[in-house]
């Protein structure tokens, strides 16, 4: 039998551990669940790649898709005429790193841009701010950094696969000085140059410039992390 919860929000979770393994039982029990809701708002089911043949038949009693990684899917299904529906995985978040090591910037160009920009990219599931940085800026220079402090953040509401792109420009302190790109599938070149040589390229894009200027001329333009008691066991606070 079909188990689930409730949470704080009216919404009731199918627990998918308990799933049977008849479709047909499934689609009995789901619909039981549905007519047991009462005034409950939303209901919600995360279906594992193992059970994707369950996924036409939520679909065929009105659950909607939500959100998924690689090998779950979670679905919903409106219990009342206007719940609110809370957004999950609308955006992507990436990390940009400005190392400046005696006097000199620390720039990549990639396969598919002509010009230098700043080493850095996405932060993967499970990381940190600094763990995607220093991970990034190794994989494509294979220079050792230690995180500084966040310098900015730039919002793009339409960004890869047309979702909203968080980039959080950091500074950082470099470790070591010998360039060896790790990330050749991407990676065409990386190099130490002259910060006036970057501001003054016609192929740097205005934002890159823009906050490798404001690194420059604003050296306490700083945001550390502070170590705060808080609700949760793994956030990071930058103030």
């Amino acid at each position: 039998m079909i188990r689930t919860t409730e949470n704080k929000y009216n919404g009731v979770i199918i627990d998918n551990t308990t799933l049977p393994e008849n479709t047909d039982e499934f689609r009995d029990q789901v619909l039981r669940i549905i007519e047991v809701a009462g005034d409950k708002e939303l209901l919600w089911i995360k279906i594992p790649i193992e059970k994707s043949d369950y996924i036409p038949i939520l679909t065929q009693l009105d659950f909607e898709f939500h959100h998924c990684d690689e090998r779950n899917l979670m679905l919903i299904k409106k219990l009342q005429q206007a719940p609110i529906v809370p957004t999950s995985k609308n955006f992507i978040v990436g990390v940009g790193a400005i190392v400046i090591h005696q006097g000199k910037l620390l720039v990549v160009k990639d396969k598919y841009y002509a010009g230098y920009k700043l080493p850095g990219g996405h932060i993967d599931k499970g990381e940190s701010i600094k763990e995607a940085l220093k991970r990034e800026v190794f994989e494509e220079t294979g220079i050792v950094i230690e995180f500084e402090s966040i310098l900015n953040i730039g919002h793009f509401k339409h960004g890869q696969f047309d979702e909203s792109n968080l980039y959080l420009v950091c500074t950082a302190k470099a470790q070591s000085e010998e360039i060896r790109i790790r990330d050749f599938s991407e990676i065409a070149e990386a190099r130490w140059i002259n910060p006036t040589d970057f501001l003054n390229s016609d192929q740097v894009n205005g934002y890159n410039k823009s906050v490798v200027q404001a690194a420059l001329n604003n050296k306490e333009l700083k945001l550390k992390e502070q170590k705060i008691k808080l609700r949760v066991s793994d956030g990071e606070v930058f103030f």
